[in-house]
């Protein structure tokens, strides 16, 4: 878990974690460089729960302090969390449980319930069960829940981990390196409550994340579906702009080219590329 300046909401955070039916973890607080009474409240647990282990750092952003997490950690397993989210608490033993089940797995998300200020606060998306559906969405959207992860350290380490260049989308883009280098399993359960908030991390830094989350999106593009730069970028704009009754043609076109060739398929896929097609043609007889 990443924190910097994170008071208000770090007690929650924590308590969540330690009050977990599964308990047998370490749990590594990565302290970027906080100037508010992060640290002190950080050291205060630490001295009373032998499984916090606190890393300081300077302020280095959050790539570098989840990277470092990462290399501390001693476990096979990582499971990521942020210091102003609620884990609920079965959590963590229902994703070791799915784990075990399916073997291959290289990550576990979960279904999230959205707290927090009230003007943020939308219903969660519609959870996605297939690899297919996951690929898809990579395309346009990030849909899998940084916080709700647990993932296998090499596989990580083995896809370059959180990398510079994507920072603030740095999750996108793993996700895009992960996906189909072994199984990628989601709880359809809401076992996080995701805070969203003004002084969040999406919020401040908007104006960076949603170019660079373009950028990861279009290389999505290019590499799911197997497509040319301007193919990418006709899927690309295509997928963002589904409801546009204007752009019909490029509809049919993502459906007959660019759906087919989508390195993965599942009956998930087609049952929502069939829901977005009647809203289409519904859209386009109205107008």
């Amino acid at each position: 878990m990443p924190v910097w300046n994170g008071e208000a909401y770090l007690r929650e955070a924590i308590d969540s974690i330690l009050s977990q039916t599964f308990s047998d973890f370490e749990f590594l607080i990565v302290d970027d460089g906080s100037t508010d009474a992060s640290p002190s409240i950080l050291a205060d647990y630490a001295t009373r729960d032998p499984r916090i282990r606190v890393i300081l750092l300077d302020h280095e952003g959050i790539v570098i302090a989840l990277n470092r997490g990462v290399e501390e950690a001693r476990a096979d397993w990582i499971a990521r969390m942020d210091c102003d989210d609620i884990a609920h608490p079965e959590r963590l033993a229902m994703q070791w449980q799915a784990i075990q089940k399916q073997a291959g797995t290289i990550l576990c998300h979960t279904q999230i319930r959205i707290i927090g200020e009230a003007r943020y606060v939308t219903p969660a998306a519609r959870f996605i069960y297939s690899e297919a559906l996951t690929m898809l969405r990579l395309c346009y959207q990030c849909p899998i829940i940084h916080p709700t992860v647990m993932f296998r350290k090499d596989a990580f380490l083995a896809c370059g981990g959180y990398l510079p260049e994507e920072r603030h989308a740095e999750d996108f883009g793993l996700w895009g390196r992960l996906i189909g280098k072994g199984n990628i399993i989601g709880i359809p359960h809401p076992l996080l409550s995701f805070r969203v908030h003004s002084t969040s991390i999406s919020k401040q830094k908007a104006d960076v994340q949603i170019p660079l989350s373009g950028q990861i999106s279009l290389r999505h593009c290019r590499q799911f579906m197997r497509l040319t730069d301007d193919e990418a970028l006709r899927a690309l704009n295509t997928l963002r702009f589904y409801s546009n009754s204007s752009s019909l043609r490029d509809w049919c076109w993502l459906l007959f080219h660019g759906l087919p060739r989508l390195k993965s398929q599942s009956f998930e896929l087609w049952i929502w590329a069939a829901q977005k097609s009647v809203r289409r043609i519904v859209h386009a007889i109205r107008r």
